[in-house]
């Protein structure tokens, strides 16, 4: 807890000590370290036949880039791709978006918003959706390190099994068909536009 504490105002401080700039138009492109994190419930059977549920945490990490317009020193449109893998499960998730991105300036702080929407190419295609809030420090002229939190919404295709009670001490499982389900993650993603 004391780590993350000092981590909080170490940045906290460099915020209060860089002195921004606004992105300015043109090209402008992202390059950004992404991870993911989510819970969720695993169904499995013990030796005995007996269904049980599990819950665990999933990590995701990898990277991301994204290239676009800077139409003016608040408003961005761009398009990117992007390739996350959680190794617990060998998943992936491999978004093909469009972006869109605010820089605000108040004062000498720099937070910006960003929403990506497109799809997701790993376990068949599935919808991709995330939302972010975060902060940019400036590096010189043209570079700038951005550190952002949001919500990720992944889509993918997945079989699709049901099961009823056949009698007592038979469950019958069978195949119900391919059906599209959403992950929800809770992501943060660190990188540099340049």
């Amino acid at each position: 807890m004391k780590r993350i504490l000092i981590l909080v105002a170490v940045i906290i401080a460099m915020a209060l000590l860089a002195a921004a700039r606004q992105p300015q138009r043109g090209y402008r492109g992202f390059l950004e370290w992404s991870s993911s994190v989510r819970s969720e419930d695993f169904g499995a059977f013990d030796g005995l036949g007996n269904l049980y549920m599990t819950h665990e945490s999933t990590f995701y990490t990898g990277f991301s880039t994204s290239h676009g317009y800077q139409i003016d020193p608040m408003f961005f449109i761009g398009a990117g791709l992007g390739m996350e893998r959680c190794g617990k499960l060998d998943n992936w998730v491999a978004p093909l978006f469009v972006q869109g991105r605010i820089d605000l300036k108040l004062g000498r702080f720099t937070p910006f918003g960003d929403i990506r929407l497109g799809a997701n190419l790993a376990e068949g295609v599935g919808v991709y959706f995330s939302p972010s809030i975060g902060y940019r420090f400036n590096r010189g002229r043209k570079v700038g390190i951005n550190l952002a939190a949001g919500l990720t919404l992944a889509g993918y295709k997945a079989e699709h099994y049901e099961g009823t009670w056949e009698g007592p001490g038979s469950y019958e499982i069978y195949y119900t068909g391919t059906r599209h389900h959403v992950r929800p993650y809770f992501s943060f993603r660190l990188g540099f536009d340049f």
